[in-house]
């Protein structure tokens, strides 16, 4: 299959006819739900470029996860430790969908860097971008109550991988809440009393795992001194 490099933004500046040299650099690999491409403090040789699917970023400890962030389509995997003067894995990634990748060795995406500085510019600005989304996440970690976290997290959700039919506003994944819980470190049973009260309230509604916001203004009304523009709300630009 040809890789677009119009689809991916980290090598949209390279010239057209510079891709036929990146081109068989670059291997598909699929992944089923639930692998994890790399554990944290491993050693990996391979870059990662999410084409379709969604992961998480995550780290654990004593048996107990808190999850970083969310990787969508267009986001690269296992690049910054390039940057960094050690090799190990930051943190660990697993699939939170069956996920379609493009892979390509460090060493071979070092060389791109060498000949491209584009791409290394563009690797500083994906690396901005997650010290922004880490730092409202140390924000709801800190400093907000649960009905807070809960309802500024499904806001982040709806803008980034959710979609509006009429008046209702649909996330586009079902979404366990173990998993909402380890994104806000709280317990799953305050995530569970939270999303109940707000059912009852008549922000959201849910079903199967997946969440439809009734009132969206109510919703974000709950979410004070947050992100007011949505894109300063998107896990990747």
């Amino acid at each position: 299959m040809r890789f677009d490099r119009q689809e991916f933004k980290i090598f949209s500046s390279i010239p057209e006819d510079e891709m036929t040299k990146i081109q068989p650099l670059l291997t598909e690999r699929k992944f089923k739900k639930n692998h994890i491409l790399f554990f944290e403090n491993d050693t990996n040789d391979n870059v990662y470029i999410i084409k379709s699917g969604l992961a998480k970023v995550c780290r654990y400890f004593e048996d107990k996860e808190i999850v970083l962030g969310i990787a969508t389509t267009g986001e690269i995997l296992g690049e910054m430790e390039i940057l960094s003067f050690h090799s190990d894995q930051i943190s660990s990634v697993e699939a939170m969908t069956d996920l379609h990748t493009w892979r390509i060795s460090k060493q071979d995406f070092s060389k791109i860097i060498d000949q491209y500085p584009s791409v290394l510019k563009h690797m500083y600005s994906v690396l901005t971008e997650r010290v922004r989304s880490l730092n409202r996440l140390i924000r709801y970690l800190s400093f907000l109550d649960v009905r807070t976290k809960v309802a500024n997290l499904l806001i982040d959700f709806y803008y980034n991988i959710g979609e509006q039919e009429g008046d209702t506003y649909s996330i586009n994944l079902k979404l366990n809440q173990t998993l909402l819980a380890n994104m806000l470190g709280v317990t799953r049973e305050s995530v569970s009393k939270t999303l109940s009260e707000f059912q009852d309230e008549g922000l959201i509604d849910m079903h199967h795992k997946t969440y439809q916001i009734l009132d969206l203004e109510g919703l974000k009304a709950l979410c004070v001194e947050t992100e007011d523009n949505p894109e300063l709300r998107l896990w990747f630009h």
